[in-house]
Parts: C-alpha cells; sequence; structure tokens
C-alpha cells in the first residue's frame, strides 16, 4: 500500500517511521508546508519518499491509495474534501475538523464518494491496556459513571517555551484539540452511549511565555450525562507545578474498573476489593526514536486493521471512522459554546 503523508510534526516524526514497519505499507510521498529535513530513518536509497512542500502537488503527482492529514487542523477540512474528490482513502489527524458545520460537510461529502473511506487517528483505542479495559467492561454492568482526568505538570515549560500555534485559540490549538479530542472519544467507545447534557469549561492558566500571548487552554473541564443515565467527567489540567498523570475509572452497577498511566490496571466486582491486572504487552518494538515508540502499540494495531479494511473490505468494531470524528467534533463544539 502506497501512503502519503501531509505533515511536517507528528506525521514526520512518529507516523512515517512506524506506517514503515509494517510489511504492506510504504510511505512514497511525505509532503511538509516548511522544507524539513526527513529524518535518516526514511531515507533509505531508492525508497526515499518523495518530498513535497505543496500537497495539492504531491495529492494529483503521487499514485497513492491512503493519505494520512496531519497537518494543522485549520487544514483538515480543505486537505480531506481534496483527497476524497481525488478518490483518495484517508486518515485524519485530530481534532477532525475545526468545527462541526466542516466536520459534517465531509460527512456528506464522503458518502458520495465512491469506495474512499476516512479514518479519524483516535489510535488509543488499540493501546493493549485500553483493549483490555474494553473486554473487561461488560463484567462491571451498566455504567453508573465514567470519570477520566489528567494533570502533567507543564508550568516551567509553559512559561519558559514558545507554543506557537498550539497558543492560538484561532488555530484550534490547546489542550482541549490535542488531549481532550482523545478523551471525549474514549467516553463514547468504552461506554457506546451518546452524550445527551454537558456542561464544559475551557481555562488558561499560563497565558504568557516567551514573547507571546496565549488564548488556548492549557486546561478543560466537562461534566454530563449520557442517553442511558450514566454520568460523566472529564478534565485535564497542564499549567501546575506538580501532575499525577492519567487516571480512568469506569464505575458500574456490577464493579469497578480503573486504569492509571495506560499501565496500571486493577478490576473489581461488587462486595469483592480490587485485583491488579497484568496487561499483556509487545516487547518486540522496532528500532524507532524514543518518540515514535511511545506510540506504537497503538498506532501500529491501529495502521493495520486501516489497511485490512481498505484491502480486504475487513471491518473492526473499535476502528474510528468519520462518524466518529463528526459526533467528536459535535461534543467539542458544545464545550466551547459554554
Amino acid at each position: 500500500m502506497r501512503v502519503g503523508i501531509i505533515g511536517g510534526g507528528f506525521g514526520l516524526t512518529v507516523q512515517a517511521p512506524i506506517i514503515n514497519t509494517h510489511p504492506k505499507m510504504n510511505v512514497t510521498a511525505i509532503c511538509t508546508l516548511k522544507r524539513h529535513h526527513l529524518p535518516k530513518d526514511l531515507s533509505n536509497g531508492d525508497n526515499t519518499p518523495v518530498h513535497y512542500t505543496n500537497w495539492t502537488k504531491m495529492l494529483n503527482s503521487e499514485e497513492l491509495d491512503l493519505v494520512f492529514v496531519s497537518s494543522l487542523p485549520m487544514h483538515h477540512f480543505e486537505m480531506v474534501k481534496y483527497a476524497l474528490s481525488q478518490g483518495l482513502n484517508v486518515v485524519c489527524e485530530k481534532p477532525f475538523t475545526m468545527n462541526s458545520r466542516e466536520s459534517e460537510e465531509l460527512l456528506i461529502f464522503s458518502k458520495k464518494s465512491n469506495n474512499t473511506k476516512v479514518f479519524i487517528d483516535f489510535e488509543w483505542r488499540y493501546h493493549p491496556a485500553r483493549q483490555k479495559v474494553k473486554e473487561l467492561i461488560s463484567e462491571i454492568g451498566d455504567i453508573l459513571h465514567f470519570e477520566y482526568h489528567i494533570s502533567a505538570s507543564r508550568y516551567q515549560n509553559l512559561q519558559n517555551n514558545k507554543m506557537g500555534w498550539m497558543g492560538e485559540k484561532h488555530q484550534f490549538g490547546g489542550m482541549l484539540g490535542a488531549l481532550g479530542t482523545h478523551m471525549i472519544d474514549c467516553l463514547r467507545w468504552l461506554v457506546q452511549d451518546e452524550v445527551i447534557t454537558i456542561n464544559g469549561l475551557t481555562h488558561t492558566h499560563v497565558p504568557e511565555g516567551p514573547g507571546e500571548i496565549r488564548d488556548s487552554d492549557d486546561a478543560f473541564f466537562m461534566q454530563g450525562k449520557t442517553t442511558r443515565n450514566s454520568t460523566f467527567s472529564i478534565q485535564l489540567i497542564s499549567g501546575i507545578h506538580h501532575g499525577f498523570g492519567s487516571n480512568l475509572k469506569i464505575f458500574g452497577r456490577l464493579g469497578t474498573i480503573t486504569l492509571t498511566n495506560d499501565k496500571t490496571l486493577f478490576f473489581g466486582k461488587a462486595s469483592e476489593s480490587l485485583e491488579e491486572i497484568i496487561v499483556e504487552t509487545d516487547d518486540q518494538i522496532p528500532t524507532l526514536s524514543l518518540e515514535a515508540k511511545a506510540y506504537y502499540q497503538a498506532f501500529y494495531p491501529f495502521i493495520d486493521k486501516v489497511y485490512e479494511n481498505i484491502t480486504y473490505n475487513k471491518s473492526d468494531e473499535d476502528l474510528p471512522t468519520i462518524v466518529d470524528g463528526h459526533e467528536n467534533q459535535v461534543i467539542i463544539d458544545r464545550v466551547l459554546s459554554n
């Protein structure tokens, strides 16, 4: 499968090297809007990807089977729509679009595009620990409450380093787009229910950095209820000195599941103590950068399912599609409108 990537950040440093570890996928073209240098692990003689700085030229010139749209969020809409018009399958980074009007238009347009598919890069669904949570969730009965909280000690980093577009609200910078989208998707995927009420708040605890004023969020908070009367609480704070990582808790009528930092998993049935569940992981990670290794166990199985779906039309219930991208965007819009 011939793969093209638009994006010189995450697409270049994480997605491209992992995609090339797949035996049936090969990154043949990359477009970066600035003249980045291709990493050494992508420079491989005759197999070195063709490097573009004009993404439409890449899509028009290359014979691609799949394109990853990993550019800034403000460009996602036009890039995904153009790729679909060219008959290309797409994996789009999150946030999917700038708002739900754009995502709805792409959803409608995709239905008119014959034999082309759009997937959203909610790759953390495939992390081994989260797959184990999904396996256990049926044993805790009807969900009473879903809680997903993250705290990250980034105060000094935010004070001392430029954030660039990530600090700009009009470019969909901030943590709601970067991580909140994943957290909302985790809720919808695991609970298998739709949000009917939600209250949300975004906030900037560290609005100034070296030479820049920021208006994008470094914290967000949301609470609400789903159609089956489950409640949920999702929040992230990053402009603090001491963080306690990621904590996911799911409370059911028959038991409880907790997952800390995607590593430590506990499960307990009603009236029984919580006991740790050991999650089996693949220790045979290819030689990759530390950044790429951090994503490998989630991203590789994700792209494998994408490959099987495109090549063999093989369905997978965990594979996030354009519908998930749109529904995610609807919730984000509701949070931002509060």
